[in-house]
């Protein structure tokens, strides 16, 4: 198959998949499709400027011939550039799909002691923390503990406390997010990027049911995944 033909194949894919979030039911043109759906889809407005760039050829494919050949043949990475893109767009990669798995969690009534060392021997840095009930309640820091030790003189074998005691010591400095399982590895970069905008650093995402804190949680995704998370939806 030709460059051409492949490249207009994955255009004409994303056209239908722009469509279809649009839900709009007169005629416009590719470039204002995007542009009207960049402004409330954060998707479509990471890859506006490429998208554009893919009109301009696409148009130069399809109008600009010479004895009815095509003048402008693409090369072939930029044909597999679309490919990709059309493809983390009308197929994208689930949270689903990479990320759930097994958390380790602590209960706000368990004693630190307890918590502490199996925090240690698992090498944590921090835990989910949830009530009896099952929902979120904040996250358990080794900074937290120390901030805690340090306000307080305890000894780490003493029962009595517990990790609720300890949570309030963590609280300026946690950020956490929930999603549902079914978001896309695109929402999950955005969400970190948005965060970054504002001025705030997103510690980790909890994935839950719905994106419920009263739910525990199904898989959790850091910023070690981070880079991985690029290297999946690179264009």
């Amino acid at each position: 198959m030709e460059n051409s033909t492949r490249f207009i194949n994955a255009f004409n894919l994303i056209e239908k998949e722009l469509e279809r979030r649009l839900r709009f039911d007169r005629y416009i043109g590719f470039v204002e499709k995007v542009r009207r759906l960049s402004k409330s889809d954060n998707t479509i407005k990471r890859y506006h400027r490429l998208l554009e760039e893919f009109s301009d050829l696409r148009n130069a494919i399809v109008h600009e011939r010479i004895d009815g050949e095509v003048i402008a043949e693409p090369h072939l990475k930029v044909v597999t550039q679309i490919e990709h893109v059309a493809q983390l767009l009308t197929e994208p990669v689930l949270i689903k799909d990479r990320y759930l798995r097994k958390v380790d969690i602590a209960f706000d009534h368990q004693p630190l002691h307890t918590i502490a060392k199996r925090m240690v021997n698992k090498a944590y840095s921090q835990l989910p923390v949830y009530d009896a009930s099952h929902r979120f309640v904040g996250m358990l820091s080794t900074d937290s503990m120390i901030r805690y030790a340090v306000a307080n003189e305890f000894c780490l074998d003493d029962e009595t406390i517990t990790v609720k005691d300890v949570l309030p010591y963590g609280k300026d400095t946690q950020r956490v997010a929930f999603m549902d399982p079914e978001r896309s590895l695109i929402e999950v970069v955005n969400l970190f990027e948005a965060m970054i905008l504002k001025g705030q650093k997103l510690h980790l995402i909890l994935i839950t049911k719905e994106a419920k804190k009263d739910h525990l949680p199904l898989g959790v995704i850091t910023t070690h995944e981070l880079p991985e998370i690029y290297e999946e939806i690179t264009e």
